[in-house]
């Protein structure tokens, strides 16, 4: 072997190692090197193919036609050349380009995948009945092909599912095939035939796991729903909106943290596709979600977003009045709620924000007739049950609460709410011990929701176990950083282990984040005295007293 020859060996040899690790232009470059050289026809048909592509990686469509056309100039039927044409073209829309380079490729070498090309050609300029045509004259042969079977089900929807079973008799994992079918049951609410299709599918399919998880959702099953819709979005890299369902069912079993995270995502990428079909939906439940945690302004946000074209633009102005309510005279409001109420029972923001008003106000039973006329409206909600769940625990009527609860899991046994309420109910009631066992409980069925382990970091440190409180907040804290009693909760930890300066750390972050809580700066205030440093216990006071002196203002 000549130098020459070991050398251009050596050249292609980096240029793959370049491309590996996705430094094209390097790669390219190496590649054109080879090209100076004296090379026979085919040789020079690989360097070209490969330069383009090369450009295709790093989207350079133009240069990549150039390397390919000039290889099909030495040889007008390379395949993979034109095919790499052909995708070009059609992928950058210059579809009478690729129906030429379609129909060239027909005459070449008369293959399922030439046909493939120009049906689906065709099919994008809307000539589906010229589609037709070519079909209905390919040998019989090439009409099995389950490729173009599948562009041939999407011409006609009345022989759709008749094609599409076809396609599944020649190959039963063929991916589309068993999906079109999935959709096809599901539309027609038959979940009992999804399930199978979706799992004819050798490898996980992002568009099967999220039928899958609608199914489990359906049933109840949240808890696996959620690991689906998880599992679904991972694979499907925001090319489907999944995370409106995902917030749906968080918003079914209360975590409202993780349902207002998921509605956010799903509204950027409404924006960001330019597809506004369920955006009202989404700004909608986002508002809701933010009354129910105190974040007024920017409830009144998302309802402002919501086109007044909307249905749900009437339901929107009443979730207005909710923000109005919490911040003027509840009393007064309610009487208009009530009247609203007599006329409309069936209207699930009136029960939710009718309930809401009698809760602020303590009349815990008005609330529960409330939310239990809501539940003959809607015998399946889970939310109004947790709700009515809540509103006794606290009533202080923790054994009616223990018999609800009791009856709720034996129909949802893995709602993790359930363990929620009875640690509640067992701290009330000072059994720290079984209170301690319910958030493990929980635990089993959800590891992500900071709450829970800050209500844990909060039951060890009445009980005195600082250290293992410790790291169980600093679990929510990673969590959610933003939490300003979880850094409070944590400098109680250290206040008990005698880490003063820790534990003040803690307490001026807590500070940080939420200013306004006077309660935060009392801690600080006892830490710094701890500490015995004067000066801080100066400044402590000074801010204690100013925030004192805001809260009598504002009475």
């Amino acid at each position: 072997m000549g130098n020459h020859e070991q050398e251009k060996i050596e050249l292609i040899k980096k240029s793959f190692e370049l491309r590996n690790q996705k430094k094209y232009k390097s790669a390219i470059e190496m590649l054109y090197k080879v090209l100076e050289f004296q090379n026979d026809t085919q040789d020079s048909i690989e360097i070209l193919s490969q330069l383009g592509d090369l450009s295709v990686l790093m989207n350079n469509f133009d240069r990549a036609l150039e390397h390919f056309q000039k290889a099909l100039s030495m040889n007008p039927n390379h395949e993979y050349c034109a095919q790499q044409c052909f995708e070009i073209y059609f992928k950058t829309n210059q579809l009478n380009k690729a129906l030429r380079v379609a129909l060239g490729m027909c005459e070449n070498a008369k293959s399922s995948k030439s046909f493939y090309n120009h049906i689906k050609t065709l099919i994008a300029m809307d000539k589906k009945q010229d589609a037709i045509e070519v079909f209905n004259m390919l040998d019989e042969q090439i009409k099995m092909d389950v490729d173009i079977l599948y562009l041939i089900s999407g011409i006609d929807e009345s022989k759709k599912e008749v094609i599409l079973k076809k396609i599944l008799e020649l190959d039963l994992g063929h991916v589309d095939a068993n999906i079109g079918l999935a959709l096809i049951e599901f539309d027609k609410g038959n979940y009992d035939k999804v399930i199978p299709y979706c799992l004819n599918i050798d490898e996980d399919n992002a568009l099967a796991l999220y039928l899958l998880a609608r199914i489990e959702a359906s049933k109840k099953n949240y808890s696996r729903a959620i690991e689906l819709y998880l599992k679904a979005i991972e694979l499907d890299n925001d090319e489907h909106d999944f995370y409106l369902d995902l917030a749906k069912t968080y918003i079914d079993i209360s975590w409202f943290n993780e349902a207002l995270v998921s509605l956010k995502k799903s509204i950027n990428l409404s924006v960001a596709k330019n597809n506004l079909e369920n955006i009202d939906e989404k700004y909608f439940l986002s508002a809701w979600i933010l009354i129910k945690k105190n974040e007024l302004s920017k409830a009144l946000l998302n309802l402002e977003s919501i086109n007044k074209d909307s249905k749900l633009y009437s339901k929107a102005q009443i979730l207005a009045q909710v923000v109005n309510i919490k911040k003027t005279d509840i009393s007064s409001a309610i009487q208009k709620l009530e009247l609203f109420f007599k006329e409309e029972q069936e209207n699930g923001i009136l029960i939710d924000t009718l309930a809401f008003c009698y809760k602020e106000l303590k009349m815990y039973n008005k609330a529960i007739d409330v939310y239990k006329k809501g539940l003959k409206n809607y015998p399946d909600s889970i939310y109004y049950t947790l709700e009515i769940i809540d509103l006794l625990i606290d009533d202080k009527k923790y054994n009616e609460a223990l018999d609800l609860i009791d009856d709720f899991s034996k129909i949802y046994q893995n709602c993790p709410n359930i363990y929620n309420s009875l640690a509640r109910i067992f701290y009330r009631m000072k059994n720290y011990e079984k209170a301690l066992v319910s958030i493990e409980e929980y635990f089993k069925l959800d590891k992500n929701n900071p709450e829970t382990y800050y209500f844990k970091g909060l039951i060890l440190n009445d009980i005195e176990q600082f250290d293992e409180a410790k790291k169980v907040i600093y679990t929510a804290i990673k969590f959610n950083p933003l939490e300003a009693k979880y850094y409070s909760q944590m400098a109680r930890a250290y206040v008990g282990l005698k880490e003063y300066e820790n534990a003040l750390l803690y307490a001026k972050e807590a500070i940080e984040i939420n200013q306004g809580e006077i309660n935060y700066k009392k801690q600080a205030y006892d830490i710094s005295v701890l500490i015995g440093d004067v000066e801080l216990v100066k400044r402590y006071q000074a801010q204690l007293i100013r925030s004192e002196k805001i809260l009598k203002s504002e009475r």
